[in-house]
């Protein structure tokens, strides 16, 4: 009886179809960070650049005097101030700066279309208000836009007692926000560049072994 013939070596299996080069990120990739961190950049400066006049005058101290005596103040022209009450006090309803009086000796010109050692009325506004800070024992009640620079007077009627004059420090509060918009950028950006970085080399790793690489990706290559 004849043995039965072994089977001879047969053809190699088919190598997956699915089988694709390994997909590597395209250096292109490490732009998008960095575009990330110029605009922000940008963004900061451009804040700080628009900024700067009102975050020197929101630098001022605030400062307290009598209503209707007046309240000696250093302003800066164009710059936002806000004028606080007592809690139990009425709000303002006329102000007026005296720009160029006793303090400075009656020499302060023209300044913002105020004569110096004269009176000039400014008009109470809510500008901001949304940003004023609380101060114990008084109320945010208006706020006035500076007409004049340097040393004058802030008289103001319908209130009684004391009226607290301190600079809007908006400008601050935009220049934080724009601080952690940029810290937050480039922790975005630098996780972006690690990922990139960190895609591209196990690619090459792959290629190196000759894995494949999962299915129904397309092939990019830098």
């Amino acid at each position: 009886m004849n043995a039965p013939e072994e089977p001879g070596p047969g053809p190699a299996p088919p190598a997956p179809a699915w089988s694709t080069p390994p997909v590597r990120p395209a250096a292109g990739w490490y732009a998008v960070p960095v575009a990330l961190v110029v605009l922000a950049a940008a963004g900061l400066f451009t804040t700080l650049a628009l900024a700067r006049g009102d975050a020197s005058a929101g630098a001022g101290p605030a400062v307290t005097g009598d209503a209707a005596a007046g309240v000696s103040v250093r302003l800066k022209a164009g710059r936002t101030y806000f004028l606080y009450v007592r809690r139990d006090g009425t709000a303002p309803f006329g102000c007026a700066v005296e720009h160029g009086s006793a303090q400075d000796g009656g020499h302060g010109g023209v300044h913002g279309g105020v004569h110096g050692g004269e009176r000039g009325r400014v008009r109470l506004t809510r500008k901001n208000s949304w940003s004023a800070a609380d101060r114990p024992g008084y109320r945010y009640t208006a706020s006035l836009t500076a007409p004049v620079t340097g040393a004058a007077v802030l008289t103001c009627r319908g209130t009684d007692g004391p009226l607290l004059v301190a600079p809007d420090g908006t400008a601050g509060f935009y220049t934080g926000l724009a601080f952690l918009a940029v810290l937050a950028a480039c922790v975005a950006a630098a996780a972006g560049f690690v990922l990139t970085l960190t895609r591209r080399s196990r690619a090459d790793q792959r290629a190196r072994l000759g894995a494949p690489d999962r299915p129904g990706r397309p092939v990019r290559r830098a």
